[in-house]
């Protein structure tokens, strides 16, 4: 055998294509048209890589999102960190909110949210699916919390914790209204509204 005969068989089932571009792509895909609406057809076309390859690559549609997702979870973490760095209670969190408003009523048409779209089918999808979004929402009031306790104004640990599951669970209610039509500006002034009631409820 040749050395060029060799190398092209060592070549053999060697991904032959950027992965994090591909898993970029991926999720493009995935938050335009959701897990279940997705095709493998949709994700060649978006990546540029043969429906065979992508299943020798990664084994399934099911396998591309959970790498998609985890990527998701990670810059989404770490932006919402950042977001939640500085500023009073309530600077923080109106940080956040206007962060995740312009994040779901981005793209035409808008793509909504990528979490609660995925949660919303969570019943007709796999356990492992299920757990990457509770692990997420899990890790989003990890992160609220820690940065409500530690405002200027902050509260206890466990007051702390109290609010962050209520502000999570408040995200979720702005994406569903983002997708029953709502506009940037109506979940901005939502957002807005919610945020006075909470931090003035509190100090009261």
């Amino acid at each position: 055998m040749t050395a060029e005969k060799t190398r092209l068989s060592q070549m053999v089932g060697v991904r032959q294509f950027d992965e994090q571009e591909v898993i970029a792509l991926a999720l493009d895909v995935f938050w335009r048209k959701g897990l279940n609406d997705a095709t493998m057809q949709d994700l060649a076309e978006a990546t540029g890589v043969q429906r065979g390859s992508l299943y020798n690559a990664y084994g399934d549609k099911e396998a591309i999102f959970l790498r998609a997702f985890d990527r998701y979870a990670a810059d989404f973490l770490a932006s919402v960190e950042n977001l939640l760095a500085e500023g009073d209670v309530a600077e923080r969190l109106t940080k956040f909110f206007d962060s995740a408003v312009v994040n779901m009523t981005g793209g035409s048409p808008p793509r909504g949210c990528l979490t609660t779209r995925t949660a919303l089918n969570a019943g007709i999808s796999s356990e492992a699916v299920r757990e990457r979004v509770q692990d997420l929402l899990g890790k989003l009031e990890q992160v609220v919390a820690r940065a409500i306790t530690a405002a200027p104004d902050g509260r206890s640990a466990a007051a702390a914790h109290r609010l962050a599951r209520v502000v999570v669970t408040f995200t979720r209610g702005l994406a569903v209204m983002e997708r029953a039509g709502y506009s940037r500006k109506q979940l901005r002034e939502s957002a807005a509204t919610f945020v006075d009631a909470l931090v003035q409820g509190e100090s009261s």
